[in-house]
């Protein structure tokens, strides 16, 4: 009987290192998507003066791989794009985080548009607070703006995109 409980016992922690590797495969996959998109609407951007509305489009336009353990959302303005990439309704959803991507528009500066991948820094399906360009007051900011990401998040270095 001990030795039954024991076996099960390993058996549960490696369905739960399974589980946990597979979360954080899709949590890669999720980052490389969200850093596909927003290259994606910088790249349409640059030819076509405007930035992509919809999902679908994007990933057509780009040849884009969304994992379906997230949901894809995609809002823009006359000055920025951005890409929300949320948990779906999983047994996963706990361990995942959320991303939001935004390329920014900055006419009198080079490059032209800015972008930035935050993500949130609770897992959850929570939808992360829109990064913003502000004014650099507070820091050193020789061309006077700075992109930061919004409340509860933190910015995606492009190391970690690239791993």
């Amino acid at each position: 009987m001990v030795i039954s409980a024991l076996l099960l016992g390993m058996g549960m922690a490696g369905s739960i290192a399974k589980a946990q590797t597979q979360a954080d495969a899709d949590q890669k996959d999720a980052l490389k998507a969200v850093a596909q998109m927003m290259e994606g609407q910088r790249t349409y951007y640059q030819k076509n003066a405007a930035f992509r509305a919809t999902v679908s489009n994007i990933q057509q336009d780009f040849g884009i791989s969304l994992p379906t353990s997230f949901d894809y959302a995609v809002r823009t303005t006359t000055e920025a794009a951005y890409s929300y990439v949320i948990p779906a309704q999983s047994s996963k959803v706990g361990q995942l985080n959320a991303y939001v991507g935004a390329a920014f528009l900055t006419p009198s500066q080079n490059p032209k548009i800015t972008t930035i991948i935050c993500m949130n820094l609770q897992p959850g399906q929570i939808r992360p607070s829109d990064p913003q360009l502000v004014l650099g007051t507070l820091v050193a900011n020789p061309t006077g703006r700075l992109v930061q990401c919004g409340d509860a998040s933190i910015e995606v270095k492009a190391s970690m995109v690239n791993e």
